[in-house]
């Protein structure tokens, strides 16, 4: 089978699954600002930290504040560029209809919801949209899809579709 044969075969995603591809991808957006803003606003967190370390009787030095502060920074980038990646990378397999994708976007989302409070309300906008394309995976026609694309692949026919 040729490329363009193979193509003209694939199955073309509802409009509820690009919906929810989009929706995911504005989350992913979200979460591409939050840590912008996390970054932008790093200075005045450490001077805040400073402050409050200062106003305590602890034993910790500047060096040791600014040092915590910059590992902490550090790993909150990598771990958000990860989760980024991540994101995109299962919504472009769910909208090729990768049930499996599907399946890890909707775990991504659920464990999404403990950073809604986080990012200066950024999170929130990218937790709705997540939640609503997360809605859009699972309605009828998106089943369909899904269950249309698995069964091209297996060579099956898809029930009660």
């Amino acid at each position: 089978m040729t490329y363009a044969s193979e193509r003209q075969t694939r199955a073309t995603p509802p409009t509820l699954v690009n919906a929810a591809f989009w929706l995911f991808m504005l989350a992913v957006l979200a979460q591409i600002v939050s840590l912008i803003v996390s970054i932008s606003t790093f200075g005045t967190a450490e001077d805040e930290a400073k402050r409050r370390v200062a106003s305590t009787s602890s034993n910790l030095s500047e060096s040791t504040v600014h040092a915590a502060l910059v590992a902490g920074l550090v790993i909150a980038i990598v771990i958000g560029v990860l989760s980024i990646i991540a994101f995109a990378l299962f919504d472009v397999f769910m909208r090729r209809g990768a049930n499996w994708a599907r399946i890890v976007l909707f775990i991504l989302t659920i464990l999404s919801l403990f950073t809604i409070l986080g990012g200066h309300g950024i999170n929130a906008v990218g937790e709705v949209a997540a939640i609503v394309a997360t809605i859009l995976m699972y309605l009828r026609p998106s089943n369909a899809y899904f269950a249309a694309v698995k069964a091209r692949k297996t060579g099956a026919q898809p029930l009660g579709y």
